[in-house]
């Protein structure tokens, strides 16, 4: 190899490593999951003002969460690239309730269907779904 060609090889070294620096400096590429209770009631009362959550529904792996607050309203917080996106749940959502599993899916396309893992509390949160299309 010629010193032009090592010099080169060098340039593209350090060009990779800057940009794997950058990478990781900004946060791309993250697998953000919902911690526990309180950072879903944190994301739920950032995305909406004067909501403040008491009860969560957490998905089994961290992915998404339904919030309620006292008065019954719902937000749903899921993972949106390497942030979080929220959403009022209302009686425009569709629920479907599989055994342990709950399927929202909010009217807007772009922010798409969720499927939570709840265990048996699926049943509870999918009556709740009800609840909303009755009242």
């Amino acid at each position: 190899m010629t010193l032009a060609e090592l010099a080169q090889l060098g340039g593209s070294v350090a060009a990779v490593l800057f940009i794997v620096w950058l990478v990781k400096r900004m946060g791309l590429g993250a697998d953000p999951r919902i911690e526990d209770d309180a950072h879903a009631i944190r994301l739920a009362e950032e995305a909406e003002a004067g909501f403040r959550g008491i009860e969560v529904a957490r998905d089994r792996a961290g992915f998404a969460a339904i919030v309620r607050n006292a008065a019954g309203r719902q937000i749903l917080v899921r993972a949106h690239g390497n942030h979080f996106a929220a959403r009022p749940i209302d009686a425009s959502v569709m629920g479907r309730l599989d055994k342990d599993f709950l399927t929202l899916t909010m009217p807007e396309k772009t922010f798409g269907a969720v499927t939570l893992h709840l265990g048996k509390e699926a049943g509870l949160w999918a009556s709740r779904m009800r609840d909303l299309n009755c009242g």
